[in-house]
């Protein structure tokens, strides 16, 4: 039982149109994952609704001689049974990890009516790491994923995910990614005139300070420029990597 009902929510996760979750997706935007937390993870959840599902099925000759009473609690019970199984499945199919080539979206469906949606840009992401704990993480290969923002202490945790090591090397993979376009994206004379606004905004004597700084102060300033406008604080990390391979040369 448990095994046909792994292989209808494969299909029904290969059917899923994220767009129809997700709406502030661009146009151009392109998905390369949707995963799903492991499905036996809610093996008691499946389990219990099941029962109470089929359970007036068994006494039903029990039951019915008791007339309208009776047949009010067969109806009851399968009802909340198939309730039960109808909570689990929306819980399940819409609590997803979604990744595109720009970001990462996390979707928690709580309840039936309840459902929280936060995402991050890849170049936002600090740090992604993994754990496998227990007999059934290990056999099953399902294990946390845990990805941390810059600027925070805290990580967010993305329990039940199947073979989380290959989920970190594709996330990484994809931040790798996206930085690099990003940093190719702006032309000479669109990052000189980006570095030159900024400049006169925040004052000369400021700016010498920031570029004679080391790496921890040039990424401060440029995570303070990232806060107003993405694309500035990405042209500017530029600036300061194509000054510090300036800077090795002549060393």
């Amino acid at each position: 039982m448990l095994c046909r009902l792994c292989i209808y929510l494969a299909a029904a996760q290969a059917h899923m149109d994220i767009r129809k979750i997700v709406y502030n997706l661009d146009d151009d935007e392109e998905v390369h994952g949707i995963y799903h937390q492991f499905p036996l993870a809610f093996a008691w959840q499946w389990i219990g609704g099941l029962i109470v599902l089929l359970f007036p099925f068994f006494i039903l000759f029990l039951v019915l001689p008791w007339g309208i009473i009776g047949t009010i609690i067969l109806v009851i019970l399968f009802l909340i049974g198939f309730f039960w199984l109808f909570r689990t499945w929306r819980v399940w199919y819409y609590s997803i990890l979604v990744t595109t080539d720009r970001r990462l979206v996390i979707v928690e469906q709580k309840g039936i009516l309840d459902r929280a949606v936060s995402q991050m840009n890849l170049d936002k992401i600090n740090d992604i790491s993994y754990r496998k704990r227990g007999i059934i993480d290990t056999t099953f290969n399902v294990g946390t994923l845990f990805i941390q923002i810059s600027n925070s202490q805290q990580k967010t945790e993305l329990k039940n995910i199947q073979n989380p090591a290959r989920r970190q090397q594709e996330l990484f993979g994809l931040q790798g990614d996206y930085v690099e376009e990003s940093v190719e994206e702006f032309k000479e004379e669109d990052l000189f005139g980006i570095i030159k606004e900024i400049r006169s905004r925040i004052g000369e004597r400021r700016w010498q300070r920031i570029q004679e700084g080391n790496w921890h102060d040039k990424k401060k300033f440029i995570e303070e420029v990232g806060e107003e406008d993405d694309d500035k604080a990405r042209a500017i990390e530029q600036f300061f990597g194509g000054s510090n391979d300036n800077q090795e040369e002549k060393k």
